[in-house]
């Protein structure tokens, strides 16, 4: 198992609670972390970290994680977009 998909594992439950607060808490811990011996992929830790927190109906979770989203680079943001379509589906669901 990968380190993101560690992270996306340790994540997933806060989301299920519902638990905004430490979730933004996690999050700025796990960023600040610089131990990891790579650069861990962010895009792909966000992308399953949206859709799971839409399929979940966390409405305000989604909706800070689309803060987050723009602090992506510009190429990264073009590459995530396509997702936001399936994840807005999800949460009207």
């Amino acid at each position: 198992m990968t380190i993101e998909e560690d992270l996306i594992k340790e994540i997933k439950p806060i989301i299920d609670d519902g638990n905004l607060t430490a979730l933004q808490i996690a999050w700025e811990e796990y960023s600040e972390h610089t131990d990891f011996g790579r650069e861990l992929a962010w895009d792909y830790i966000f992308q399953k970290v949206y859709l799971h927190a839409a399929l979940k109906k966390q409405h305000a979770i989604c909706e800070w994680l689309d803060s987050i989203f723009l602090e992506f680079n510009p190429m990264l943001q073009i590459a995530m977009r396509q997702m936001f379509s399936y994840a807005r589906y999800l949460l009207r669901k």
